[in-house]
């Protein structure tokens, strides 16, 4: 039974994007302390190539092609916890932490015990906070000064070290039932309930350019778009993501919020359409 820290980072067809990743993490000397885990979620564009001729020590997992975030990151651990990890890190291959921000974050985790997350900045506008985490009913991203480390209700799954107890005392995350949106912070409440520090270091940073599908109630995007999301697994609009959070977080308040996700959903539905007719 191994006894070691693991990186686990789910990937679906960004083999540069992959291996850019995969180059920071060589080049800050990672795999020479830490066991790098892909888990390549039915990847058709060279990535399994890609890893077997570049990056030999890499340990990669086959998906189905249908994990998503979630349920990449829920493979993994499933690997690395029973293979003796004493800290599993969860990184997306567009995010390049700064030198010392893995190392950083998996020496706090043996400390307390708990969950620890980075500071991701826009890399076109570093001044931009894109994931981090937050509290219950404030959407601001926490950003906390060097040697700062603050709590938070919820946290974005881009880098994060999760101590091999946490696992132990809640189980793992939900990636079945949050495939995608939603896991990282539900995860996140979870370990609050059960009395498990939750924080974001102000000493991790790394750049992870904003999502540009982030645009919360498609704000932007067409009538069409609108109809389908909710219905799609990926979704931010998902139903059942919402759903879920809305229980983790608010308990029996989320019979009350419910209401309000249909009802934004059908405002912006209206002013997407409003939008399409005054182009015309």
């Amino acid at each position: 039974m191994e006894s070691a820290s693991w990186i686990v980072i789910p990937v679906h067809n960004r083999k540069t994007t992959t291996r850019a990743c995969l180059d920071r993490l060589r080049m800050q000397g990672i795999f020479d302390r830490t066991i790098v885990c892909v888990v390549d979620d039915g990847c058709t564009d060279g990535t399994r190539e890609m890893l077997e001729s570049g990056f030999p020590e890499v340990r990669r997992v086959e998906g189905n092609g249908h994990l998503f975030w979630g349920g990449g990151i829920l493979e993994g651990m499933k690997v690395a916890h029973p293979a003796g990890a004493d800290v599993i890190v969860w990184l997306n291959d567009d995010c390049l932490p700064a030198a010392g921000a893995i190392d950083h974050l998996i020496a706090r985790v043996r400390e307390t015990k708990g969950i620890c997350g980075g500071v991701c900045r826009d890399p076109e506008n570093p001044e931009v906070v894109t994931y981090s985490g937050s509290r219950v009913g404030h959407d601001d991203m926490i950003s906390p000064e060097p040697g700062e480390y603050l709590q938070v209700d919820m946290i974005n799954g881009n880098l994060v070290a999760v101590h091999r107890e946490v696992v132990d005392r809640i189980g793992f995350p939900p990636g079945l039932e949050l495939p995608h949106y939603g896991g990282d912070s539900v995860y996140a409440l979870r370990a609050a309930r059960a009395g498990i520090s939750c924080e974001v270091s102000g000493d991790a940073m790394a750049t992870n350019p904003p999502n540009p599908y982030f645009d919360r109630f498609g704000k932007t995007k067409p009538a069409w778009w609108l109809l389908k999301e909710p219905f799609r697994t990926g979704s931010i609009l998902y139903w059942p993501t919402y759903w879920r959070f809305l229980r983790e977080a608010f308990g029996w308040r989320a019979y009350v919020r419910w209401p309000a996700y249909f009802i934004r959903l059908v405002r912006q539905l209206v002013a997407a359409l409003g939008r399409q007719l005054s182009a015309q």
